[in-house]
């Protein structure tokens, strides 16, 4: 049988959403209530149910905590009433439901008489008429259009899980009896692939399942439309329903599911159905076997059903180990005679010679190896083979890998081939054995050990010993996103099925469920017989959402909010954390009656003042950004967390009048640090001392480069003559007296000191 899953089945957008909000809600300190079942699906309402969300019809059956707005929406009166009782609320409303609502309010405020293709008891129609202000009309059927009045002014709206073509055909006929007319087709366009792909889908099989809760409209309408193509339909919410009888004759299965179908509950259908089609087929092919073994060429006489009743039977019957029988003394030789020695003799050797037959577990003894084979004396008149593929159900290249001539082994004979070789099997009699192991295990409750050796469809397959099956819903105590990630792990299982008889699919089924819960248990207790307020713990981010991250202590997970992820505001957790990071901790708060476990990682990091006292001291000048403008001055930020300001008066080296007509917000401005002063947190600057800083620094960096510029050609003269002076005439100096020099006379042209100062005088 052949079984086709619709592309487009289970949760849409609109149902993902509202559940992923209220998973995420459910995890918070804050009690959390649905305002009516989230969705229509029994099993996501229990689910949500086990983590704490309750269900409520009212608003008033609460006094504090949160409501969570169903998928559906509400009226808007309703969610006033919850803000007037001070409760928080989170609106799961489906955007396009939302929108659907906004329409309505919209064409009501125009005066158009709403008119709704719907159900009047749905929830969805009821909050849509909620936000009409209750002036709205809802029509079911084609037939409830026909009996409205005509009207002056209307508009058509839909349901939005409600059919397209119902839609069209109250379109044309509002269209044709109203004056002014408007139509919006509000049906979600997810219902519309959902029902077109289904229509196509029931055309191509034999049989249709509709996987979905009776009360989802949605799933209804898929029903409807399986229905109309005449293919036989079937109408389930899960597993439990289906009935291998419906199954019979079907080679091409379709399978749907309404948009509030989690994907667990259709994987759990699917996995069902494909054990129903592996049993119809064991049972197809036993009675072809019995046919064919009885008559050939047909069955005239009606015998071989009789015949494979009577195999099944006798497989069901247990089996009976023959008890061993006392054989009786035999006489001696003396008393019976030449003849009873000769024929006691003569049994004896006959029983030496001996072959096993089919079926029997017998000991035997490794005689030759090769690759593909190994052969085994039995005791009887042949030698058996035990083929590579009958030795292990381990992949090896060679049978020397696993067994060496002179082994003892227990084979399991398969059949004799037409020269009298025996064939073998070391590889089922191992398997009996587990399988003899395992069945205590089953018996007992104990704990087996298992490799994941692959992924399959609905879950994963284990090596136990033998291959057992997990199903995916029963790997963890919740939902698993990748089961591939298990594959190679080795773990602990209990077997949940048991079923030696089973001739196809898995014999065993085992579940980790449990022993994962026992073991969240224990280290549960374990943490909170050690945990106390004001430690410090390193933990491993596991989840990180839009208000906070949730942290793995070893064994249970506490919550970091994003207000105590640091000293300065974070917008989202993401840019400080990452899944999978190691960090230290400090335990905020502990609710023991709640368990629940409030962490700080800013208690352990320094303050911005105290990276500020280490890093700047009176008299900087450092850079800021200027944060906000006051009437006194300006406020510049010099590390994330802490402003210093700059008072008018420090603005500039002149007056200033306002602030902005100096510094504007954003601007980078340089900046002198005039004071600190920790215990008030107050940290006075000055653009004007900055500046003048700036302006001595240049001074000096001015003067300095000049005296340098004089300096070099001072230095020049000394080590050599211009050559405007080496082409002066060289003029001797005079010594006096003592040998020192004398100046030379000054120059005709050239005026005496004295002269030059009488000059000046006058």
């Amino acid at each position: 049988m052949d079984i086709i899953v619709a592309e487009n089945a289970g949760f849409c957008s609109g149902v993902r959403r509202a559940f992923q909000i209220t998973e995420a809600l459910s995890r918070q300190e804050t009690k959390w209530y649905s305002l009516g079942p989230l969705v229509h699906n029994q099993d996501v309402i229990n689910y949500f149910v086990d983590r704490g969300i309750e269900v409520i019809n009212n608003v008033d059956e609460v006094d504090s905590g949160g409501i969570i707005i169903r998928s559906h929406g509400v009226a808007p009166e309703i969610i006033a009433e919850a803000q007037r009782r001070g409760l928080e609320v989170r609106d799961a409303t489906c955007p396009l439901v939302k929108r659907v609502q906004d329409i309505a309010q919209l064409l009501i405020g125009k005066e158009y008489a709403i008119i709704i293709y719907g159900d009047a008891l749905h929830p969805e129609v009821q909050s849509i008429v909620g936000w009409c202000g209750g002036q709205a009309t809802v029509a079911a059927d084609v037939a409830a259009v026909q009996a409205l009045e005509p009207l002056p002014r209307a508009a058509l709206l839909a349901q939005t899980t409600k059919s397209t073509e119902v839609f069209e055909e109250m379109q044309a006929i509002l269209a044709a009896r109203t004056r002014d007319f408007r139509s919006e087709n509000t049906i979600c366009p997810a219902s519309r692939i959902r029902q077109d792909e289904a229509e196509r889908l029931s055309r191509q099989v034999d049989l249709m399942v509709v996987i979905g809760d009776p009360a989802s409209s949605n799933s209804n309408s898929l029903v409807k439309i399986c229905d109309r193509t005449g293919v036989k339909t079937l109408f389930v919410a899960n597993a439990g329903e289906l009935d291998p009888k419906d199954f019979k004759r079907v080679k091409r299965l379709g399978v749907t599911a309404g948009a509030s179908t989690p994907d667990w509950i259709i994987k759990e259908v699917v996995e069902r159905m494909s054990e129903i089609d592996e049993k119809l087929q064991m049972e197809q092919n036993e009675e072809q076997e019995v046919k064919e073994e009885c008559c050939p060429d047909g069955c005239p006489e009606g015998c071989c059903q009789a015949l494979a009743a009577e195999e099944v039977q006798a497989e069901q019957e247990p089996e009976v180990t023959a008890e061993p029988v006392e054989e009786p003394a035999v006489a001696p030789a003396e008393e019976t005679g030449v003849a009873d020695e000769s024929f006691v003799r003569m049994e004896a050797e006959m029983a030496d010679l001996a072959s096993p037959a089919r079926g029997d577990i017998v000991k035997g003894k490794i005689v030759e190896v090769a690759d593909d084979s190994a052969m085994v004396d039995v005791g009887g008149k042949s030698e058996g083979i035990i083929p590579l593929r009958e030795l292990s159900n381990q992949d090896v290249a060679s049978a020397r890998e696993l067994v060496s001539v002179g082994d003892e082994i227990e084979v399991l004979v398969l059949k004799w081939d037409d020269d009298g070789t025996i064939l073998l099997s070391k590889k089922k009699v191992d398997s009996r054995r587990m399988m003899d192991k395992l069945e205590e295990s089953f018996n007992n409750g104990s704990v087996v050990e298992g490799t994941v050796i692959s992924s399959v469809k609905g879950g994963l397959l284990v090596d136990v010993g033998v291959s057992a099956f997990l199903p995916a819903s029963h790997v963890e105590d919740g939902y698993v996103k990748d089961l591939n990630d298990y594959v190679g792990r080795t773990l602990q299982f209990k077997i949940i099925e048991f079923n030696r008889n089973k001739k196809r699919g898995s014999q065993i089924v085992v579940s980790r469920k449990e022993i994962v819960e026992n073991e969240k248990q224990l280290k549960r207790e374990a943490f909170w017989g050690g945990i106390e307020e004001g430690q410090v713990l390193t933990g491993t981010v596991k989840r990180i959402v839009d208000y906070g991250a949730f942290i793995d202590l070893g064994g249970f997970e506490g919550l970091l909010h994003v207000s105590e992820m640091d000293h300065v505001r974070i917008d989202h957790p993401s840019s400080v954390l990452s899944e999978g990071d190691e960090i230290e901790v400090y335990i905020l708060a502990l609710d023991r009656d709640k368990q629940r476990v409030s962490l700080s990682r800013k208690k352990l990091l320094k303050s911005p003042w105290e990276l500020v006292m280490e890093k700047y001291s009176e008299g900087d000048i450092i850079e800021g950004e200027v944060v906000r403008i006051a009437p006194f001055g300006a406020f510049v930020q010099i590390e994330a967390g802490v402003d210093g300001l700059v008072h008018i008066s420090q603005l500039a080296d002149r007056r200033v009048e306002k602030p902005e007509d100096v510094v504007s917000v954003h601007e980078v401005v340089k900046m002198k640090i005039l004071s600190i002063d920790p215990e008030s947190r107050r940290i006075g600057l000055s653009i004007r001392a900055a500046m003048e800083n700036t302006e001595q620094d240049e001074v000096r960096e001015y003067l300095e480069q000049q005296d340098e510029a004089e300096a070099a050609p001072a230095a020049e003269e000394t080590q050599a003559p211009s050559e405007a002076e080496a082409e002066l005439p060289a003029v001797e100096a005079e010594t006096g007296p003592s040998g020192e020099a004398v100046e030379a006379p000054p120059a005709e042209d050239e005026a005496a000191p004295e002269e030059e100062e009488a000059e000046a005088g006058e």
